[in-house]
Parts: structure tokens; C-alpha cells; sequence
């Protein structure tokens, strides 16, 4: 055989056995310490996360200081009016109007959070529309997020929130069971109109996006450290 394709074939097995072999090291040898886990735990595994990508649960610290940390990127929620005691719902999980008259939460009730900052957000519905205001009523119909879609999130101490548009106004749920732009002045935490309680559903999305998109864009820095401290597992 001549000497070219003989090494070329050399060389292709050789790169077979070197993935096989660090296959093999890689499922029987590699054990990785969990952050959480007591003394001496270890959890075994195959994939390469906390070393290529950043995934909370192998270093949940990282996103430890992040404002409003249980509302990151990807999170689910839901809205009771504490007036009417009824939930916000997407009628059909999207395309249509928004309501607040369903007793018990579902899908429609369930909103997927596209944050823009630690109180700036959009809301997402089951179906993909966003939640759209033109500064009287709120409806479910917007195929891709901008001003009009976007909402300031005011937060209690406990589950009460303020859902505020840029302009100052905020929203509060009508008599008609219908959620409308037009409460104007500040409200307070008592039983108002503007008033609702927010139920967080799953936050289980601890990526990179989700920490670089939650420490923001002024504390490059920290994120810098927390990539480089993933990656180091």
C-alpha cells in the first residue's frame, strides 16, 4: 500500500481510538462535586456542563446577587387580581383579548417572562403572541416584542406586584373582567384594581443567557468571573 493513504488511515484510527478511550475515562473515572451536596457526594456523569456551558444547578452561587433572581429570563408566571380574585388569562393561549375571569390557572393564565432588566419584562404567552398595550386595553396579539410590549414590574414584599406601563400608567383589572391601561396616580398594596398577586411557576432556566442577561450589561465583570468559575469545574 503506498505510504500517503496508509498514514491517513493511521491517522483516522488513532482519532477513533482516542474518542473511544475518552469515552470510556470520561463515564468510568470523571466524578464531579456538586455545589449543595453533603461531605464527600459525588455525581458522576458524561456530558461536559459546568466546564463548555454554564448550568445552575452543578454551581448555583454564580446567580447568587442577581436583583429579583426567582424572575429571570424564562420564567413562568401567573396574575390574580386581588379585586376580583380572578386570574389573567390569553383567550385561546393567544391572538385574541386578555381577560381576568378564570377561577382556576392553566396554560392560558400562564405567562413565560422575556426580561429586560431586573423590573423591566414581556410577557409571552402559551401560544408565542406577547402581550401588547396601545394605552387602553391589553390584548395577547403581538407576533415580536417592542415598546408597546414591554412592561415595568413593581414588587411587594410578598407575591403583590405593579404592572406599569413606560408612560406612568398602570394596569388594573375592570368590573368587566377585562384588563385595562388607564389606573392612573400611584397605588398602594391594599385591595386596588392595580393591584395582583403573582404566582412564580417554574424557574428552572440557569444558563449563561440567563446570567448574563441578569446581572446585565454594567456588571460585565462579575459575569466574566462566574463564566471563568463554571468553567473551571
Amino acid at each position: 500500500m503506498p505510504l500517503w493513504p496508509a498514514l491517513c488511515m493511521e491517522l483516522v484510527l488513532c482519532k477513533w481510538l482516542f474518542a473511544f478511550l475518552l469515552c470510556f475515562w470520561l463515564i468510568f473515572s470523571v466524578a464531579f462535586s456538586v455545589e449543595g451536596l453533603p461531605g464527600n457526594s459525588k455525581v458522576r456523569g458524561v456530558n461536559l456542563g459546568g466546564w463548555l456551558v454554564v448550568e445552575g444547578w452543578i454551581k448555583p452561587s454564580l446567580f447568587d446577587g442577581i436583583p429579583n433572581g426567582d424572575m429571570l429570563d424564562g420564567t413562568e408566571v401567573q396574575f390574580k387580581s386581588v379585586t376580583l380574585q380572578k386570574y389573567v388569562s390569553a383567550d385561546n393561549g393567544g391572538g385574541m383579548n386578555v381577560t381576568v375571569d378564570k377561577d382556576v390557572p392553566l396554560s392560558w393564565e400562564t405567562f413565560r417572562l422575556w426580561r429586560v432588566s431586573d423590573s423591566v419584562f414581556q410577557f409571552r404567552t402559551s401560544q408565542g403572541q406577547f402581550l401588547t398595550c396601545d394605552g387602553g386595553f391589553v390584548y395577547a396579539t403581538a407576533e415580536s416584542p417592542l415598546a408597546t410590549e414591554t412592561f415595568y414590574i413593581e414588587r411587594n414584599f410578598n407575591t403583590r406586584v405593579h404592572i406599569r406601563l413606560k408612560s406612568g400608567t398602570y394596569l388594573q383589572a375592570s368590573k368587566a373582567s377585562q384588563i385595562t391601561a388607564d389606573y392612573r396616580g400611584t397605588p398602594g398594596w391594599d385591595n386596588n384594581a392595580a393591584t395582583f398577586e403573582m404566582m412564580i411557576i417554574a424557574n428552572n432556566l440557569h444558563g449563561d443567557y440567563q446570567l448574563a442577561n441578569g446581572f446585565g450589561m454594567p456588571k460585565p465583570k462579575k459575569f466574566s468571573r462566574g463564566i471563568e468559575t463554571a468553567l473551571s469545574l
